[in-house]
């Protein structure tokens, strides 16, 4: 199906539980049962969520992976992870990787993927944490974003049905193939499938519809991004300075959440007048440093 190599997606996000485990299993079999794609799994969690419940579903021909990531530096943790998904990625048509982010691995392995899965719950809280995320690797890797045109894709995941994206994650609207995939509802009966079936073929409808209408959009994805990959042509330049002046959103979170007193790390740190007034965003995001990691309680 795919002729210009493995097509390789990571599943992430700095936040746990917001579905990266069960999102990652069941497209995985998704696209292995419904499109037939020959797929692999690799399962970069210590608590290795994704893997166990592959393992103990129905066989359906998906290669499942545990791969660890020595952290002992970050030098070693990308070397690790980057040999690991070389390793197991060789010889399938798509390769999933479901891993909990951490500052301690280089936001150069992000680069490494053709999609990246965000998932996120629409709390005001989630929704501001994945935008930082996305925003601070966007900033820190703009070139590269410039000229790959990765897809970064967000995944309202755990919500409830009815929901809408309208007016969500507004921070993201200008960077370039960065959208909102359709959602993956929130229902207790999913509890009852986990390590026992696939989402997609479970017995109940409204689960299994839900998570087709995800999967089949993630698929025409993965053939959009084939044909992307053939013939690259955005100028990098100006994607550059769309990011530099749009990633400026990020000191807007640093002040607001001083005056609430939620927010740790930098924002707490340094006046606000020095994240303001010495020269370019660019310079002053590089110089400060972007927010952390996650928006945190402050200490005081």
């Amino acid at each position: 199906m795919y002729t210009n190599g493995t097509i390789k997606i990571l599943v992430t996000n700095q936040k746990g539980g917001v579905g990266k485990s069960t999102i990652a299993v069941n497209l995985a079999a998704y696209l292995a049962i419904q499109e037939n794609i020959k797929v692999s799994l690799i399962d970069m969690d210590p608590q290795a969520s994704s893997s166990r419940w592959a393992k103990k579903a129905p066989d359906i021909g998906v290669q499942v992976h545990c791969l660890d990531v020595n952290y002992e530096s970050s030098g070693a943790a990308l070397l690790s992870a980057r040999s690991g998904v070389r390793k197991y990625s060789s010889g399938v048509e798509v390769c999933i990787c479901d891993l909990t982010w951490t500052p301690a691995m280089s936001e150069q392995f992000i680069l490494d993927f053709d999609m990246v899965l965000v998932p996120s719950s629409n709390s005001k809280f989630e929704m501001a944490s994945t935008e930082i995320f996305i925003l601070k690797y966007a900033q820190q890797c703009m070139s590269r974003l410039a000229v790959n045109k990765q897809f970064i894709l967000v995944v309202p995941s755990k919500v409830e049905e009815g929901y809408s994206s309208h007016a969500t994650f507004t921070n993201l609207d200008f960077l370039m193939n960065c959208q909102i995939t359709p959602p993956v509802y929130r229902t207790p009966a999913i509890d009852s499938y986990v390590y026992e079936d696939f989402l997609c073929v479970c017995p109940d409808q409204k689960i299994a519809e839900n998570f087709s209408i995800f999967g089949k959009y993630i698929s025409k994805k993965i053939i959009e991004r084939n044909i992307v990959r053939k013939s690259i042509s955005i100028s990098g330049n100006s994607l550059n300075r769309a990011i530099v002046k749009k990633v400026s959103v990020l000191d807007d979170y640093r002040e607001r959440a001083r005056g609430l007193n939620f927010y740790g790390g930098i924002a707490n740190t340094l006046p606000v007048s020095e994240l303001k007034d010495e020269g370019s965003t660019e310079h002053r995001l590089k110089k400060v440093g972007l927010v952390p990691s996650f928006l945190r309680r402050g200490d005081n």
